[in-house]
């Protein structure tokens, strides 16, 4: 086998302040803030400040608040989550109602990230199927559409 027709392809390790803010759509100034705050790890190679990939993403995967401008969505560390507001507007409520219906229920699983609540969606779904006071937004529409106007879960 001929060694020089074999090309290695060298996995890329760290971006520059700017590839990481063209990344999450941010401009000069907010990127270098997120880099002051240290939630990832960057170094100086030649008195260039780079970020490392790997510790870029480890972040990104943790948080909520920036979203890339083309690829996955953040928080996938955390498996499927929604917000409070995304279920208050699922149950056509309250963003105040649908918190404290959600802190009130133990059976549905919330997790903390950077100050903002999110909710297990596995556990949301399982409550709501079991619960019989609450309906979705998209169920009393269709159900409009057929002639039938609910008003609760049956």
């Amino acid at each position: 086998m001929d060694k020089s027709c074999m090309t290695v392809t060298k996995q890329k390790k760290s971006m520059s302040v700017i590839e990481m803010g063209e990344l999450l759509g941010l401009k000069k100034v907010e990127s270098y803030w997120l880099i002051k705050k240290n939630f990832f790890e960057t170094r100086e190679v030649a008195g260039v400040l780079r970020v490392m990939i790997d510790s870029f993403e480890e972040w990104y995967a943790g948080q909520f608040h920036y979203k890339k401008t083309n690829g996955p969505p953040p928080g996938s560390k955390f498996g499927e989550v929604i917000s409070i507001q995304q279920i208050a507007e699922d149950l056509g409520i309250s963003r105040t109602t649908a918190s404290q219906l959600m802190h009130r229920e133990k059976t549905i699983k919330i997790i903390n990230v950077e100050n903002t609540k999110r909710v297990d969606k596995k556990s949301y779904d399982n409550w709501y199927k079991n619960q019989h006071h609450y309906v979705k937004k998209s169920e009393k529409e269709r159900s409009s559409n057929n002639g039938f106007d609910i008003q609760a879960k049956e």
